[in-house]
């Protein structure tokens, strides 16, 4: 039997209080009571990492303000008062630890604000739309390690912790709301798990709990072929597998994090994107697997990536050389993206907000070390690419003229164009033009071909 289904509402979803009404309204009409997990509201997170890093001098005044003006709209002035003083203590809290100062677990207390702020908002939300809800901490079901900012889960302490206090409600038919982004140590230091936490979140929950599915509800109706800011007719896709989405989300698409599409790619656990604001519509199921032909599903633009390069010097050990490069990768605790090598040297990316500068030096000591910004990676992604009859050409062709720093094509799901970051929007144009929008195209002609036949 499977356990409740887990529904993530991002932040764009509790903007205001219109949208958090809509999100009580899907979250009545579920049927079976999920598990509701919650992002910070929209540009809250973004507002507390300027408070923690010093950018921003506001003593918190404006953070009072956002966080009051989505309470008083949801639940009046009561609910406004005690969001006014959650906020304001934390506030006060991390300025006397130092401020921008203080240490990685002060600044994880800090940026949990977000969160918690949303599941008050939301719990009051749902009670007055005749819900049977509660709140459970986070904190007491996604236990981590020490890694303030980017904790590492601990998937069995998670499990065991879900079905104490989660499986009960569910049973009883309530519903609980829980903190996405928010975990805690073994000894309840808070911790956070990184950008696009929530995500993940729902993902350890939804595979802890054995759920029928997680439904990651956000302000697009799925997965899109094409960034929409670029592309000029995306079409939304119905199903994919998860090696898809895992490349989509790792390259650039933002609707799913990579570490939630990894983790329920381990799990074969289904995921459903879908819109909070067109909730009839089904949006895009991710498979563990889909079947069929040769198929191209997207494509994806990862912006701000660093190109490093490195040669091994000429007295260098030729069979040690690449385990020192990613033995230090590996000590830096670096994710790296694409991957090229030959006999004396290798190139591969890695984000640009890294520290590259502790890396380069690092790898100094073993190798020639080159590095290269303002870069963006250009993928196209879909099913069975080195299958499908010319496809190669036709990626090629198109890309012809742009001038590429490093190509990259590990699996048949894939392949990657490192270009300069202003050549990076023509190129995803003009692909999803020749091997998107000129398929749809040429499938009508053939279904019209067929018809009049």
């Amino acid at each position: 039997m499977s356990g409740p289904a887990v529904f993530k509402f991002g932040g764009t979803s509790l903007g205001d209080g219109e949208r958090t009404g809509r999100v009580a309204r899907i979250v009545a009409g579920a049927g079976s009571p999920p598990v509701v997990v919650v992002s910070a509201p929209a540009g809250m997170t973004e507002a507390l990492v300027a408070l923690a890093t010093g950018r921003s001098q506001d003593d918190g005044a404006s953070l009072v303000d956002a966080a009051r003006r989505i309470a008083a709209e949801v639940g009046g002035e009561d609910l406004a008062d005690l969001i006014e003083r959650m906020v304001a203590e934390r506030v006060v809290a991390f300025r006397s630890s130092g401020g921008a100062g203080s240490s990685p677990a002060a600044r994880d207390a800090l940026l949990s604000l977000g969160e918690d702020v949303s599941t008050a908002i939301v719990h009051h939300a749902l009670v007055d739309a005749g819900v049977d809800a509660a709140r459970v901490d986070a904190r007491n079901l996604i236990r981590t390690d020490d890694r303030f900012g980017a904790g590492e889960p601990d998937p069995a302490a998670i499990r065991r912790a879900a079905e104490e206090r989660l499986l009960p409600m569910a049973a009883e038919g309530r519903v609980a709301v829980v903190q996405g982004f928010v975990g805690a140590t073994s000894d309840g230091r808070t911790t956070t798990l990184g950008r696009g936490g929530s995500d993940l979140t729902a993902t350890l929950l939804g595979a802890a709990l054995e759920s029928s599915a997680v439904h990651i509800w956000t302000d697009v109706d799925g997965i899109l072929t094409g960034d929409p800011r670029w592309v000029a007719r995306p079409l939304s896709l119905d199903v994919v597998g998860f090696e898809e989405a895992v490349e989509l989300a790792w390259f650039g698409a933002k609707v799913l994090h990579a570490g939630a599409a990894k983790h329920a790619v381990a799990h074969r656990l289904p995921v459903r994107i879908r819109s909070t604001f067109a909730p009839e519509r089904p949006g895009t199921l991710v498979l563990a697997e889909r079947w069929g032909g040769p198929d191209i599903a997207a494509v994806a633009c990862k912006r701000s990536v660093a190109l490093i390069q490195v040669r091994s010097r000429p007295t260098a050990i030729e069979y040690g050389f690449l385990a020192g490069v990613f033995g230090t990768l590996a000590e830096h605790r670096t994710p790296v993206d694409l991957v090229a090598t030959s006999h004396t040297s290798t190139a591969f990316t890695i984000d640009e907000g890294a520290e590259i500068g502790a890396l380069a030096e690092a790898l100094d000591h073993v190798a020639e070390v080159d590095v290269r910004r303002g870069l963006s990676t250009v993928t196209v992604v879909g099913r069975g690419l080195l299958r499908e009859p010319g496809f190669a050409a036709r990626v090629f062709q198109t890309v012809a003229f742009t001038p590429v720093h490093l190509i990259s094509q590990a699996t048949d799901s894939s392949l990657s164009f490192l270009v300069d970051d202003e050549e990076a929007e023509a190129l995803v144009r003009r692909l999803h033009l020749v091997l998107i929008e000129g398929r749809a195209g040429r499938d009508a002609s053939a279904h019209g071909a067929r018809g009049a036949g």
